[in-house]
């Protein structure tokens, strides 16, 4: 996963004074927040949906994070992300955060999120709609697994 070829989706993040901690670095819980703005973007592309469209009927079941390099002020950093995997009711969005230090691209931290299709008028799972998994599977391409 460590491969950044095999993303075909990145933002870049601003960071913040606020995301810092008392080490004077981002505090590993606000990486769970550069995730979360980078998966917000890869679906709203993806789905072609407006930016402030936040209907994505889907949980976050797991999150893995695999840290490697501390972010501090002043790093100008790219998350990316892709569906690795659909199954009937989950998909894997795997993420790598990446620094740009001084000319040199390092990597910051690999992650995979678990997500579930969730219907919250009725508080169960359900499968991924056939419009959402047909338009992932346009994006990601061969590199997508079942």
């Amino acid at each position: 996963m460590n491969d950044i070829n095999i993303f075909k989706h990145k933002v870049k993040i601003i960071v913040r004074f606020s995301d810092l901690d008392a080490m004077r670095h981002v505090n590993n819980a606000t990486y769970l927040t550069y995730l979360e703005e980078a998966r917000i973007a890869y679906f709203n592309e993806v789905l072609d949906r407006e930016k402030n469209n936040l209907n994505y009927y889907a949980v976050v079941a797991r999150i893995e994070i695999d840290y490697v390099q501390s972010i501090s002020l002043g790093d100008e950093v790219e998350v990316f992300t892709r569906v690795s995997k659909l199954g009937n009711k989950s998909s894997d969005v795997d993420h790598l955060i990446l620094i740009h230090r001084s000319g040199e691209e390092i990597i910051a931290c690999s992650a995979s999120t678990k997500l579930v299709s969730y219907d919250y008028k009725s508080s169960v799972s359900i499968p991924i709609p056939d419009v959402i998994r047909k338009k992932i599977i346009e994006f990601e391409g061969h590199n997508l697994q079942s």
